[in-house]
């Protein structure tokens, strides 16, 4: 599974909740004549499934499908710790509620309670409220936010959607993040300007460490290549960046050899940041995780808990040292 996209939910989704207002939806019968021979179960309101206290950790090993139908709240303000890249106007939105992968410093595992992926299908009220909302304007949209949704293009079709949508709406740039190896899904597109496939990259050892479920580095170049050569804006992520014994030489062997493999010439820019949580969101996520990645002492500044400033120091001079001369955007604690 660590290097393939095409068959990544044959394991998980044996059920499908869908809401009954979900039904009549054109893109719930795209998902479900994707998902075919699993069972069915309709709903009342998604929250009957997702919001009741569950297992996250337990509950990541068969997560469930919910088709629902999304009521306001289309999109939100940027958090704090995420970077902005220069934008005022920074903003994201949930077409996806959960993420495939299981990667042990997600903060999701202390946001919900539940480890089920939710799909909104009515994706078109999304799009008719933020070119409302944005008329005017040329904010930075992050659509993949909680919510890896490349890596579940081949059912959901909403990557293409939202491409189809910024090439309507030249004043919205769009980030696409993503951890997928699953580029082929939406390679038959023309590349945008104003759309920019994000790839979350890290060392191989820390992938295999942290990052359960995920594809390998070489899979993740491999389908970076692929979007550089047909011409897609791409930014490279080492975010989060983990401390621990050996990381800088880590980091410096692991920058080093990623742009070995791609041309940093072809790259838009760079971004990173390291380990970082909202510290009640820590606590569940301690709670829920015996990672060691939570052994550390974590400071708190401004109610997020990170590395101290000498750690994340180390860390960014390791990263700063590898980097070719391209526009870098770090996280400032």
């Amino acid at each position: 599974m660590r290097n393939s996209e095409q068959n990544l939910w044959n394991d998980f989704f044996s059920h499908v909740y869908i809401e009954e207002r979900a039904m009549e939806h054109p893109a719930a019968s795209y998902i479900l004549s994707k998902l075919k021979n699993k069972t069915i179960i309709p709903v009342k309101h998604y929250k009957d499934v997702f919001s009741p206290r569950q297992d996250f950790y337990i509950q990541k090993n068969s997560p469930k499908l919910i088709l629902a139908v999304k009521s306001g709240n289309f999109f939100y303000p940027g958090s704090q710790m995420c970077l902005n890249y220069g934008y005022d106007d920074f903003y994201y939105t949930t077409q996806i509620m959960n993420c495939l992968y299981n990667c042990d410093y997600c903060y999701l595992q202390g946001l919900y309670t539940s480890a089920n992926i939710v799909a909104f299908v009515n994706i078109k009220d999304t799009f008719r409220e933020i070119k409302k909302f944005f008329y005017g304007r040329k904010p930075l949209l992050c659509v993949s936010y909680d919510a890896d949704i490349l890596a579940l293009e081949n059912i959901t079709g909403f990557v293409r959607e939202w491409i189809r949508f910024a090439s309507e709406n030249k004043n919205i740039t769009l980030e696409i993040r993503t951890k997928s190896a699953n580029f082929d899904s939406v390679a038959d597109m023309e590349p945008l300007c104003n759309v920019i496939l994000a790839w979350t990259l890290s060392p191989e050892i820390y992938i295999k460490e942290y990052e359960k479920g995920a594809p390998g580095l070489a899979a993740r170049l491999k389908s970076i290549d692929s979007a550089v050569r047909a011409g897609w804006k791409v930014r490279l992520c080492f975010d989060p960046l983990i401390y621990g014994p050996g990381c800088a030489d880590i980091y410096k062997n692991f920058i080093r050899n990623v742009f070995i493999k791609i041309p940093s010439d072809k790259i838009l820019d760079i971004c990173a940041g390291p380990f970082r949580a909202p510290r009640n969101l820590l606590k569940i996520m301690e709670k829920q995780n015996p990672s060691i990645i939570y052994s550390y002492p974590f400071d708190l500044n401004k109610n997020v808990c990170t590395y101290a400033e000498e750690h994340v120091n180390e860390l960014y001079g390791a990263v700063s040292s590898q980097l070719p001369d391209l526009p870098a955007y770090f996280y400032k604690t």
